[in-house]
């Protein structure tokens, strides 16, 4: 019986592989959109969602919306375009992929005035993780745009361990804390 729940214990916290783009016959993958969406589908308190681009995904501000009608907390750390601070190219930022979720969430920016500059440019937020209820999460190459979630080579790993989960979610919840961490809430209305 003890050896049976340590093995359950240990199955709960196993890492999964987490592909898009092409498969191979080497191992049984996930889907990146897929995890995403299971997820978001299974968090009951809290999302902390980081991406540098985001862009389509309508499945995932569908769960996204679904979530907040059951009053998960959602955080959207995401990159802003260069005339907004931030070093994402074009005239639209990252935020703009969750404009139908908008009332429902709290975007989060790191302005101009707190990134390091090396050389002739700035600091990017380029993290990309999704954190759902400080006790899962998933750690990759992806974006939350359609092709990086469905037909872009990304890599990434699902984290089981609430221990490392919550480490993570407390370093980007310290980098949020009002006047001390580099990340800033937008105002709603932007």
């Amino acid at each position: 019986e003890a050896a049976a729940l340590v093995q359950a214990d240990f199955a709960a916290r196993r890492s999964d592989v987490v592909i898009s783009g092409p498969t191979s016959d080497s191992m049984a993958v996930r889907l990146t959109s897929s995890v995403i969406s299971e997820l978001i589908h299974d968090s009951r308190e809290s999302l902390l969602v980081v991406s540098f681009a985001a862009f389509g995904v309508t499945d995932v501000v569908r769960e996204l919306e679904r979530a907040a009608r059951r009053s998960v907390r959602i955080d959207l750390v995401l990159e802003s375009t260069a005339d907004q601070g931030g070093t994402l190219h074009g005239p639209v930022g990252a935020s703009a992929a969750f404009e139908a979720i908008r009332e429902h969430v709290t975007f989060w920016a790191w302005p101009e005035n707190r990134r390091p500059v090396v050389g002739a440019s700035r600091a990017a937020l380029h993290a990309k993780l999704v954190a759902a209820d400080e006790r899962v999460a998933l750690l990759g190459s992806a974006n939350l745009t359609d092709k990086a979630l469905a037909v872009n080579l990304e890599l990434g790993v699902i984290i089981r361990d609430p221990d490392v989960v919550s480490r993570i979610v407390r370093h980007f919840r310290a980098l949020m804390e009002p006047g001390v961490g580099p990340l800033e809430p937008l105002r709603r209305n932007l």
